[in-house]
């Protein structure tokens, strides 16, 4: 892969991720309520679900493309309810200390999360399905050439969402005054259920 190539992958990949959506939805919240490893863990989770689609596009779009189309509507329900899901038991928790860690899942069930996110977004391979045929032949691509596109492409994913998650630091610095903090699980509860509702109805 060249220094161009390298390039339009990886800038194509990073605008991609920071664009509004359910899985950009997703890291804000958990940063804001969790913490910056938290969300970082959700991120590799989401990526891999990204990684996943973009494989199926480079070796076997012609075999499976049809079968994931037919499953897209089920999957992105089953998605968007999660997401629903989880947004209803963030308003119903505890209210978040903003000066203490907040207590949240381990390790494992963040990285799972977030590729359940990933994989239930329909919209990912969509996107793939689209854009990498006018760049990439993929007719011609080998094993050594499809891993630097997931390693390219992977990077500019990882980088993107953890753009995004080191941001929200200073978002959270507005609601470190007293008597706010009460606000944070709302907050948090209405992101998660919109980016659900947005997955759902994609």
């Amino acid at each position: 892969m060249n220094v161009s190539e390298f390039a339009t992958l990886f800038t194509i990949a990073f605008v991609f991720v920071i664009t509004p959506g359910p899985g950009t939805l997703a890291v804000f919240a958990k940063s804001i309520s969790q913490g910056f490893f938290p969300a970082l863990y959700l991120s590799f989770g989401m990526v891999l679900g990204d990684l996943v689609y973009l494989s199926v596009v480079i070796f076997s779009l012609d075999f499976f493309a049809g079968l994931i189309t037919y499953a897209m509507d089920y999957v992105r329900v089953i998605g968007g309810l999660y997401l629903v899901y989880l947004g209803i038991r963030t308003w119903n928790a505890h209210k978040v200390k903003l000066s203490e860690r907040s207590s949240h899942k381990s390790n494992i069930n963040e990285l799972t999360t977030g590729f359940i996110i990933s994989i239930t977004n329909p919209k990912v391979m969509i996107f793939y399905i689209a854009i990498l045929p006018i760049f990439i032949d993929l007719s011609r691509v080998d094993s050594f050439y499809a891993v630097q596109i997931l390693l390219t492409v992977g990077l500019g994913l990882l980088l993107g969402v953890s753009a995004i998650n080191a941001s929200v630091a200073k978002i959270k610095i507005l609601f470190a005054k007293p008597g706010t903090d009460h606000l944070i699980n709302q907050l948090v509860a209405v992101v998660m259920i919109l980016a659900g509702v947005l997955l759902g109805l994609s």
